[in-house]
């Protein structure tokens, strides 16, 4: 088969292009210190990074969400914690208002000042986040969780007592919020039995030594027992959830390293041998243009 200098042209173009072609490929790995610069470098290695990458943005999501629940709860256990203070300052003002020797003056001067804390109060349970959500509102978010109605002359939930969830992990959720009405119930008895003392206690009319008033205020006081163990209950939930958003941190962080390092391993370049590939490259390279060079100087007549 006769092989012409067209076709012995054409060869050596293709080889030298071919190095080339591979010298430009591999001095871009080395640039970039990737190894898969394009799929086809790698396809099964491509499809397992893509993988991981789909699950770090999963636990970069989830890592968000957690810190944004965490907040929440902070600022809900702080809101419960100061209520449940605020109760407890309202059971010793009920006890001393049960005092036999308080006179009319005294026991209206501590229905004025239990009437100051129940607002106090009630606005903790209104508490509000950054971006104007009632914490305790249930999925009513967008309402106070209790409401004061002046006609009715008492306190009803306005909210619901249904919970925000939050993805925190595959496959999990954890509650974002505490309702008013798991504490306070659905009718915010410990609330209205608060306010009808209160107003009670303010009457001008009112005989200290009343017993109706007396028993009133027993009753109010069993009914702040009892509330304000489920409020100390709702408040250890909150914390038995930072609990667990803790644990799942630092497990999505334990998977985060490994996908990292994983990662790492599949689209790193290795630059020990990728400087022996490029010598090798050069190499060739060099080789193909010295004999193209010599075949071009090639001719007949130089044999003359």
């Amino acid at each position: 088969m006769r092989i012409t200098n067209a076709q012995t042209t054409a060869i050596m173009h293709g080889a030298m292009n071919n190095n080339a072609a591979k010298l430009g490929h591999l001095m871009q790995q080395m640039a970039t210190s990737e190894r898969i610069i394009q799929p086809s470098d790698d396809p099964i290695a491509s499809v397992r990074l893509l993988r991981l990458q789909r699950e770090e943005a999963s636990l970069a999501q989830f890592q968000s969400n957690m810190g944004a629940l965490s907040s929440s709860l902070s600022v809900q256990e702080a809101n419960l914690k100061a209520a449940s203070d605020t109760m407890l300052n309202l059971q010793d003002l009920m006890l001393w208002a049960a005092n036999d020797a308080n006179a009319s003056e005294d026991i209206a001067a501590i229905g004025g000042e239990m009437a100051s804390i129940e607002q106090t109060l009630v606005s903790f349970l209104n508490v509000r986040d950054e971006e104007g959500r009632y914490l305790f509102a249930g999925t009513r978010s967008d309402t106070p969780a209790a409401t004061f109605d002046a006609d009715l002359g008492k306190y009803i939930a306005t909210g619901n007592d249904k919970h925000r969830q939050a993805a925190v992990a595959n496959g999990v959720l954890v509650d974002e919020n505490v309702t008013v009405k798991e504490i306070f119930g659905a009718d915010l008895d410990f609330l209205n039995q608060l306010h009808d003392m209160v107003v009670r206690l303010q009457d001008p009319a009112l005989n200290a030594s009343d017993p109706a008033a007396k028993q009133q205020i027993r009753d109010t006081l069993a009914a702040l027992d009892l509330t304000h163990g489920k409020l100390l209950g709702s408040v250890s939930e909150l914390g038995g959830r930072q609990n667990i958003l803790s644990m799942l941190q630092e497990s999505n962080a334990d998977v985060s390293l490994v996908n990292q390092k994983i990662e790492g391993e599949l689209s790193q370049l290795d630059y020990a041998g990728a400087s022996i590939d490029l010598n090798q490259y050069m190499l060739a390279l060099q080789a193909t243009q010295q004999t193209y060079l010599k075949i071009n100087q090639m001719s007949l007549f130089s044999q003359l």
